[in-house]
């Protein structure tokens, strides 16, 4: 007896375990196109988009779950997709019902087809695109975090940009760049300064984010510190930006770049493009022509920026210069 209600006990268990929890049902591409486009579901989307503006996520919550499928999951999508596209900001509440739509799987699937592969994928897919604003949502936060910090005056810069692992700190050098921009001057004013009214010796921050900081604030100092760093790609790229300015702010930082021994020969070449030559850029060169290290680069630069006969003009008036190696590049 013991042993028959057993066997009835574990052929019952194995039925349970045995059921999918949750089955799919597969619709058509064409199917899938009329729910999207359902003007019932359309106007039920609308009314839903009334309840996010109230922040009433329990009345969204109660007013979804009253929907029979397939038009459940339809409403989900539609809705969620219209918050996306509309970057609508979403308030904490908010998020937390936009978060929960991650966990819902779906229940309606399409077959995915294409050379040589066939594979099925959720029809209305609603917990991606929830994924989507959770991640967009946290970065809003640790954007706002960031500004309220700035312009509260409590930001530690060197502290903000170390701490946490090499992706958290990732994010906070994205962030910086991208917002820098849109402080206060105030709180420009008070990062900046961290850098600059400091002697560093232990630490200053990637070239990427110094570049963007000098960037927005035209700062000599700030580029001072850009050039004394190892030169990288920031920093080559940054000396091109000077160089398509053409205004004297740029210039003298160019000039000032070549003291840097991996940036010299870059911002030589630059200099050597400006046409005319302005006079501050033709005492800079003709300086760099009076040193054996430079005078051959500076002046086939030059010539090959049809400045030649300036440089002739240079020689015959100055002493200075390293006429032999000037005369050889010019020769070339």
């Amino acid at each position: 007896m013991l042993q028959g209600w057993l066997a009835s006990l574990l052929l019952v268990l194995v039925v349970s375990f045995s059921q999918p929890v949750h089955a799919s049902k597969e619709m058509t591409q064409q199917e899938v196109e009329r729910w999207l486009q359902s003007q019932v579901v359309l106007q039920k989307v609308d009314d839903f988009l009334l309840l996010v503006e109230q922040d009433d996520t329990d009345g969204l919550k109660f007013a979804l779950n009253r929907l029979a499928l397939p038009q459940q999951e339809v409403a989900r999508f539609l809705l969620l997709k219209h918050i996306e596209d509309n970057e609508r900001i979403l308030s904490p509440k908010m998020a937390i019902f936009v978060q929960g739509q991650k966990s819902l799987p779906p229940t309606y699937t399409m077959l995915e087809r294409g050379d040589g592969y066939e594979f099925s994928i959720p029809a209305f897919n609603y917990p991606a695109i929830s994924a989507r604003l959770i991640k967009r949502w946290n970065s809003d936060q640790k954007t706002l975090e960031f500004i309220l910090q700035a312009e509260s005056e409590q930001l530690v810069l060197r502290d903000w940009l170390s701490e946490g692992s090499d992706y958290e700190r990732k994010i906070r050098e994205d962030l910086l760049v991208k917002e820098f921009d849109s402080l206060s001057p105030k709180a420009n004013a008070f990062i900046s300064q961290q850098l600059t009214d400091t002697n560093i010796t232990e630490w200053l921050p990637s070239t990427r984010v110094l570049v963007r900081m000098a960037q927005v604030n035209e700062d000599a100092a700030l580029y001072d510190l850009l050039w004394k760093m190892r030169a990288d790609y920031h920093s080559q790229v940054e000396l091109e930006r000077l160089a398509s300015l053409s205004s004297p702010f740029a210039q003298q930082q160019i000039m000032a770049a070549a003291r840097n021994p991996s940036l010299k020969r870059q911002a030589i070449t630059e200099l050597a493009q400006i046409t005319p030559l302005p006079n501050e850029v033709k005492t800079f060169l003709v300086t760099r022509m009076t040193k054996v290290e430079d005078a051959s680069f500076v002046a086939s630069q030059l010539a090959q920026n049809g400045h030649g006969g300036w440089v002739r003009d240079v020689l015959s008036t100055n002493s200075q210069v390293k006429a032999s190696l000037v005369l050889q590049a010019l020769s070339n």
